[in-house]
């Protein structure tokens, strides 16, 4: 394997801290294989995917879900991780060519054997899941904070009334009622509150300007 090669590969999550000669003799007897891409090709949808591990040696590859792009892929990058352990039949996401690109994927049984047998490569694999949980921990807690705010938004709109005052039996109790976290229902409450908006007391909420709730 070119020297060029090696050096992405060094960068990827899963041999991060191999030196170069340790990991030449991992990828002996890897059977790794290299593909090319054309520009719009699909690489991995949820359709038609290989069950290995894939690294962007040149080029970029755009990640979506849906309508909505996820992330952007460069040298250096890994893909695949989400379909090596486990029997779901589609994968998560669709992989396309941003630009003519090469990638090189690893098969499934021998990144098995690697995690198995070689220390560093473990840990950074579990490292690699670990931020990948703290990701998508970030991710739950943004989206629930945007739908917790439309979710109060409506519930002060109705609850006001001309009055334009809410009482509360509880924070608690509301946040369950609209299905957010307490943390959460405290937080958009800040923001109202900070905003102008509302005024809070208590257990009471006087809606100052209803318009900004719309």
């Amino acid at each position: 394997m070119d020297a060029d090669v090696l050096e992405i590969l060094s960068r990827t999550f899963l041999f991060r801290n191999i030196d170069p000669a340790g990991l030449e003799a991992l990828l002996e007897g890897s059977d790794a294989r290299l593909r090319r891409f054309r520009r719009g090709a699909v690489i991995y949808s949820p359709e038609d995917f290989r069950r290995e591990l894939g690294v962007v040696l040149r080029g970029s590859v755009t990640v979506t879900k849906g309508s909505l792009t996820v992330s952007e892929l460069a040298a250096g990058d890994m893909f695949g991780a989400a379909a090596l352990y486990t029997d779901e039949e589609r994968y998560v996401s669709t992989l396309t060519a941003r630009t003519s690109c090469e990638a090189l994927f690893l098969y499934q049984e021998y990144v098995y054997g690697l995690i198995d047998t070689n220390r560093q490569v473990r840990e950074n694999y579990l490292r690699y899941l670990a931020q990948r949980i703290r990701f998508l921990s970030a991710k739950v807690d943004a989206l629930s904070a945007g739908t917790g705010g439309k979710k109060l938004s409506d519930f002060l709109i109705r609850g006001s009334g001309e009055s334009g005052v809410v009482k509360v039996r509880s924070m608690t109790e509301l946040a369950s009622s609209l299905g957010i976290a307490r943390a959460s229902l405290y937080r958009e409450l800040d923001k109202l509150s900070e905003a102008g908006i509302i005024e809070k007391s208590g257990k009471t909420i006087t809606v100052l300007k209803p318009e900004a709730l719309e």
